[in-house]
């Protein structure tokens, strides 16, 4: 989001330096610009603070940004280039929202780009064919389509199918990214869980009972996490959470809400966490929080313990 932002600022800043149509309304062009740039900057700098609701309401604010640029383009080329922008609505909408909430951002945008067209029709703008928007809506269509391909056969590689969170693919991609922001954000904190006991309820009820309390404790956990934690499994009944923008005070509150939902679904767990310190690398990070988690099973399980420079 804070890229797509970032990028129009850009794109507009280019327009009005570089040689453009007379029919360009540069006044407009050149408040959406710098209204993108800081807007695109506070989300960076914000994004493991800002609520996930957040988000949809800075697409359709980008929907409204692009809807203006056509509508007070002044020229069919004009209007036809900045009509592209929407590519982005598409592209983000698929991407990182459900299917029922990319459909109406898609809507959204179509009922704009419908309305803004109606708009430019009238006497004293230049007209528009029905070239453009086919050309528009073939290019979103298939684009849209792509996108969803390719979303679709990455989530097949890194969740894993019986709890559907992180495999360890999706593990690494995760905290690979999640280590290079925190050499800026200063804050990340990893957890590897163990269910406390698990060989027994396998023994005694059965593989398919296990399984029932993994998934069991997924849907749980990740019903407490925040939007941009992850959860990842590591294979049997060991778990991983990447917490990222986290303190040491933030961390801990969040893995004794994941101990109390693994205590609502009738099992307890054990957990070892680290809190990033310069000089770490994803590996160093997870083996910390590994070697923790053997104290807490040495301590009686049941509890959480931290990596020695977590104090």
């Amino acid at each position: 989001m804070a890229l797509l932002y970032f990028a129009g600022g850009v794109t507009g800043l280019l327009t009005l330096v570089f040689p453009h149509p007379e029919t360009l309304n540069t006044g407009v062009l050149l408040l959406l610009s710098l209204t993108a740039l800081p807007a695109g900057a506070a989300v960076c700098f914000l994004r493991h603070r800002l609520p996930k609701g957040v988000f949809p309401w800075l697409l359709a604010a980008g929907t409204a940004m692009v809807t203006l640029l056509v509508g007070t383009g002044g020229s069919g080329s004009v209007i036809v280039s900045f009509s592209f922008f929407y590519l982005w609505v598409v592209t983000y909408a698929l991407l990182f929202f459900s299917p029922l909430h990319a459909a109406f951002q898609l809507g959204l945008a179509a009922v704009a780009y419908g309305s803004v067209l109606a708009w430019v029709a009238e006497p004293g703008l230049t007209a528009l064919t029905a070239l453009e928007p086919i050309t528009l809506v073939a290019v979103v269509a298939t684009t849209g389509r792509v996108i969803m391909w390719l979303s679709r056969a990455r989530e097949d590689s890194e969740i894993d199918p019986l709890t559907l969170a992180f495999n360890r693919r999706g593990l690494d991609r995760v905290l690979s990214a999640a280590v290079l922001d925190a050499a800026a954000t200063g804050h990340l904190v990893v957890g590897v869980i163990d269910v406390d006991h698990f060989k027994s309820i396998n023994d005694l009820s059965g593989h398919l009972a296990g399984d029932s309390v993994l998934e069991d404790l997924s849907r749980a956990w990740q019903g407490v996490l925040r939007a941009g934690d992850s959860l990842c499994r590591l294979g049997g009944d060991e778990f991983v959470v990447v917490l990222p923008g986290c303190s040491w005070s933030d961390a801990t509150a969040i893995l004794e809400r994941l101990r109390d939902a693994a205590a609502d679904t009738e099992v307890t767990c054990s957990m070892g966490a680290a809190l990033r310190v310069p000089g770490d690398s994803a590996s160093l990070l997870l083996s910390r929080a590994d070697t923790a988690l053997y104290q807490a099973k040495r301590l009686g399980r049941d509890r959480i313990a931290w990596a020695e420079s977590a104090g």
